[in-house]
């Protein structure tokens, strides 16, 4: 790891723990300070890497890593704290498991991992945003959100497969 947006990506694995304490202990502000960093970082590092050419190899695998591990991880809390409707918590994490293994299974065909398109980056954002509202207990709109989520992962996994599809049978 010789740049910084592999560096900011490892913390944001190093967080996934910390806020995973703090949700399980009830301190739901810590865990929503925690959880926030981690957001952040997830935006901060691509954006490095982009503006000063410091793409890897070793980020464009532990980026996603990261990203399907903090998705999958929250939602399971999420799910045990009951603090989302557990029909959405597992159609998310269904996409998110989805996608993972897809990612998993393209990599062992020696197949680079497909690139976020626009719509699952835009649906990832709203996610987080979602999860924020309700922490921050403004239930109302984190709720609507969340069911503008849904259809958006929906259409980002179906567009995820077309691509996969086209990548593995080119």
């Amino acid at each position: 790891m010789h740049n910084i947006p592999n560096y900011i990506t490892c913390i944001r694995i190093l967080l996934i723990p910390v806020y995973l304490y703090f949700f399980i202990q009830g301190n739901i502000a810590a865990a929503a300070l925690f959880f926030a960093i981690s957001a952040f970082t997830d935006f901060f590092d691509g954006y490095i890497a982009r503006k000063f050419n410091l793409k890897s190899k070793l980020g464009k695998l532990l980026d996603p890593l990261a990203d399907k591990l903090t998705i999958i991880s929250i939602l399971l809390v999420l799910i045990y704290l009951n603090i989302i409707p557990r029909l959405l918590s597992f159609i998310i994490l269904a996409r998110e498991i989805f996608i993972f293994l897809s990612g998993i299974i393209t990599y062992f065909f020696g197949l680079n991992f497909i690139n976020p398109s626009f719509i699952g980056k835009f649906s990832i954002a709203l996610l987080y945003l979602a999860i924020a509202l309700k922490l921050l207990n403004i239930d109302y709109f984190g709720n609507i959100l969340f069911y503008i989520v849904i259809p958006i992962n929906i259409v980002s996994a179906v567009d995820y497969s077309v691509k996969a599809y086209k990548k593995i049978y080119k």
